[in-house]
């Protein structure tokens, strides 16, 4: 199907008007609803503490222009993002429909509009946008994300990291533990290859949940032993170490009577909401998997109980909740 390039600009227009108008309503921006049919509202402009939130509203801003000017890939996958780290996840996803509808083919678009739906429990939409990308990637050179501009801290991520970490979780969250363990384990594979402690830790994390999970016992301690970074390797993560923390609990080299914890560390993604739900739901886990349920519970709980639902370990915790506790409510 061919587009006129009015329609291309006028996609972009209701987006980005769209996204606009959600920025203005102040900090309470309906976006979706939990797996519990708790309605999901945006918690302000800076929810995950990714910059400050002067720089991040004058890179939304300037992005927004961009976008607006001139509809590329590139354009609307950095709008989009900066609209996700504010929340606005519906918005995320309307920018990067209509790049897609100018790009159709853009395995770098469909990666992030598949984060989003996961973000709002939509995991089907999310597997199936993942699964796309993925294949167009197949047998592709890995790619970076393009930096923002000087004044905002980013990083030249992997795309293709990150597009089988989010499939992986959009897998877990559905329970199929066998093809999220494969998910997971390309993007350790591809954190591995280019070399950042980081992404190999975050990708072992989940990868031996859902091993475990899975009741893949010897796979998930194998994996687990063949994990032998410390501190010293993650000194240059600009994120907190939860995930790292998580493998030491699961080596039983943390006491799970003293590992929670919910101190804001002031790094991006590492607010207090976010170590809260992370290391509660590392001790649900680290129950769950021994099969003790009962004992899992009350971490499971408060892992969800944070403001900032878009948190991954609030995600799961809600699909685990469900799972083992049925209608029970938490």
């Amino acid at each position: 199907m061919r587009f006129s390039k009015s329609l291309f600009i006028g996609v972009a227009a209701v987006a980005a008007m769209g996204s606009a108008v959600a920025a203005e309503q102040g900090p309470r921006v309906l976006q979706g609803k939990s797996l519990f049919g708790e309605q999901l509202y945006t918690t302000g402009p800076n929810p995950v503490n990714v910059a400050p939130t002067d720089t991040l509203l004058r890179a939304v801003a300037e992005a927004k222009t961009a976008y607006e000017t001139n509809l590329t890939i590139d354009s609307a996958t950095w709008y989009g993002r900066l609209l996700g780290y504010q929340g606005l996840m519906r918005e995320a996803i309307a920018v990067y429909t209509a790049g897609l509808k100018k790009y159709p083919n853009s395995a770098k678009l469909l990666r992030h509009r598949a984060h989003r739906y996961f973000n709002l429990r939509e995991f089907d939409r999310s597997v199936e946008d993942g699964l796309r990308s993925a294949a167009l990637y197949e047998n592709k050179p890995l790619e970076r994300e393009k930096l923002g501009p000087d004044y905002f801290p980013s990083t030249p991520d992997v795309v293709q990291f990150y597009l089988y970490y989010h499939l992986g979780h959009a897998f877990l969250a559905k329970h199929d533990y066998k093809q999220a363990a494969h998910w997971f384990d390309r993007s350790r594979q591809v954190g591995a290859g280019v070399g950042e402690a980081s992404s190999i830790t975050a990708g072992t994390y989940w990868q031996y949940i859902s091993l475990a999970r899975g009741t893949q016992f010897d796979a998930a301690q194998a994996l687990l032993d063949g994990y032998t970074m410390d501190l010293v390797d993650l000194k240059d993560n600009l994120e907190s170490n939860n995930y790292f923390e998580g493998l030491q609990l699961f080596k039983h080299r943390r006491d799970p009577s003293s590992f929670f914890d919910d101190k804001d560390s002031g790094k991006a993604f590492s607010t207090s909401d976010g170590i809260k739900s992370s290391t509660s739901f590392s001790l649900a886990n680290y129950y769950l998997i021994q099969g003790r349920a009962a004992e899992a519970k009350d971490h499971l709980r408060r892992a969800m109980q944070i403001d900032t639902w878009s948190f991954f370990a609030r995600v799961q915790a809600e699909a685990d909740w469900i799972l083992v506790y049925g209608e029970e409510k938490p």
